[in-house]
């Protein structure tokens, strides 16, 4: 019964993931549609129609960019000072303040407000079983949206972009009357001091667990807590690139622009009016086919990420990412009225983002996560997450001017581009990403300290504190894992 309570609980807060999922997704639809393009697009005499310029695209998709990497440095304030329910009230209602403004919107500008305030609902950092549970939610409510998207863009009138738009305030409206019943996070009630409501909370998230001690669980917290208050007293952002910290904080940033600059953010950002340019029919059931892939792609990776590795996993999916981008570009080459060109363009599409749900997409968070040690872990993660945002508002914000007709045109040809930085991603792995599966915080310290070689890292051996570290923890008295300093719950290492 208690795994079912916390299956629930976090199926029900990661509801959120959905909205930023069905938020990232539905532009890319509605875009494309022509009450759309009528109402915010401009006019071109000369063909007697309405269009959405590059420099439209760029600003509407890539401007809430901004508010998330805000959100990157600041997003946890107010959970930290007022609790994680708090904390997903105020996600809620900056989700619809944004929607609402963009459903009243008749101008560009206040369309884009909108999206400005819908930003702050992007989930800052996910960890462990979450990171899953977040990607599996996103890809799910992107791939929602491009249903709806389908089905709304033959309506004749602006009800064929609001209703999407409009519908991303039903998630809100279901996790708000819940927020009540959501158990405060333990953690956080003994660090304001409420140890009382901290056992209450405890007891209701292990009440069919005979196994568990709260009394335990509550000194665990407290020398826990204890320990990250002196740490957070002690570093400083500047920490972060001193020693190996160096090193950890490198690969966080280096990893997650890599990451956005394969062309993940091009496709599910500009997708529909992408494969309109391009002359293949249906463009608007081509990215329900494009979401589905990445659904499958995502669902794959849950099982093969821990027996494959993180290295494999990227590696493999750098090869099968530059296949699809390659092909796309050599495709644009002939794509003019040519057919099988146009279908070979969209085939190679799907054949990326496979490759990409498969692996970059999740192990990029998986692996900044676990590269992080506890001194500057917050802000590591900080830096990972706003050099992620970054990069995704350099490629929505640029690719409009490199594709559309009425500046560069290259069209798929853009596909060279990204394959080539697909490339770059796939060296900078082999070379410098460390195996990290498998491996404890001490484990990981040890390996960095002593500067062993990202390709080394599977095979070395530790020593001491760090072979016992790297022990399972079910061997563990709660003496051990205080004396090892380690902020990871038993209950969360396998």
């Amino acid at each position: 019964m208690t795994r079912i309570i916390v299956i629930a609980l976090c199926i029900f807060v990661s509801l959120g993931a959905l909205i930023f999922g069905m938020d990232g997704g539905y532009l890319s639809g509605v875009l494309a549609m022509p009450n759309f393009i009528e109402d915010f697009g401009r006019y071109d005499a000369v063909h007697n129609k309405h269009f959405i310029s590059a420099s439209q695209q760029s600003f509407i998709t890539s401007f809430p960019y901004v508010g998330q990497f805000l959100a990157a440095f600041s997003g946890g304030t107010i959970g930290d000072r007022f609790g994680r329910r708090w904390g997903l009230f105020v996600m809620c209602v900056a989700s619809v303040i944004g929607v609402v403004i963009q459903i009243v919107a008749k101008s560009e500008a206040l369309f884009i407000v909108g999206r400005f305030f819908n930003s702050e609902c992007s989930p800052r950092k996910i960890r462990g079983t979450m990171i899953t549970l977040y990607q599996l939610n996103i890809v799910i409510g992107s791939f929602l949206i491009s249903i709806v998207n389908n089905f709304t863009q033959s309506i004749k009138s602006d009800a064929s972009y609001r209703i999407p738009i409009g519908l991303l305030l039903i998630l809100p409206i279901l996790i708000v009357p819940g927020l009540p019943f959501l158990p405060e996070s333990p953690r956080w009630l003994m660090k304001k001091g409420r140890e009382a409501d901290a056992r209450q909370s405890l007891h209701i998230l292990h009440k069919d667990d005979a196994d568990f001690s709260i009394d335990n669980e509550i000194i665990f917290l407290k020398a826990t807590i204890n320990e990250q208050e002196e740490i957070n007293k002690s570093s400083t952002w500047v920490d972060c690139f001193r020693g190996t910290n160096r090193r950890r904080t490198l690969l966080a940033i280096l990893i997650q622009v890599m990451q956005q600059l394969t062309g993940v953010s091009f496709i599910f950002n500009y997708g529909t009016v992408f494969f309109s340019q391009v002359g293949v029919g249906g463009p608007f059931v081509i990215m329900i086919m494009t979401n589905l892939v990445n659904l499958i792609g995502t669902v794959v990776s849950f099982f093969m990420v821990d027996r494959l590795g993180r290295r494999p996993l990227l590696l493999i999916g750098s090869v099968v990412m530059f296949i699809g981008q390659i092909a796309v570009g050599i495709s644009g080459l002939n794509a003019d009225g040519n057919i099988v060109a146009q279908r070979s363009i969209v085939a190679f599409v799907l054949i990326y983002v496979f490759g990409f749900a498969a692996s970059w997409g999740p192990l990029a968070w998986v692996i900044t996560s676990e590269v992080s040690t506890n001194t500057i872990r917050e802000k590591t993660q900080a830096l990972g997450s706003a050099s992620n945002i970054l990069a995704s508002w350099v490629v929505t914000f640029t690719l409009p001017y490199l594709t559309n007709d009425d500046q560069a045109g290259l069209g798929p040809k853009v596909g060279f581009i990204f394959a080539a930085c697909v490339v770059a991603g796939g060296v900078y792995t082999f070379f410098f990403v460390p195996e990290t599966s498998g491996r404890a915080l001490e484990e990981l310290d040890e390996l960095f300290q002593k500067g062993v070689p990202s390709r080394k890292f599977k095979g070395y051996q530790v020593t001491g504190a760090a072979a016992l570290a790297g022990q399972s923890f079910e061997s563990k008295s709660l003496d051990d894992v205080e004396r090892l300093g380690t902020s990871v719950r038993p209950s969360e290492k396998s």
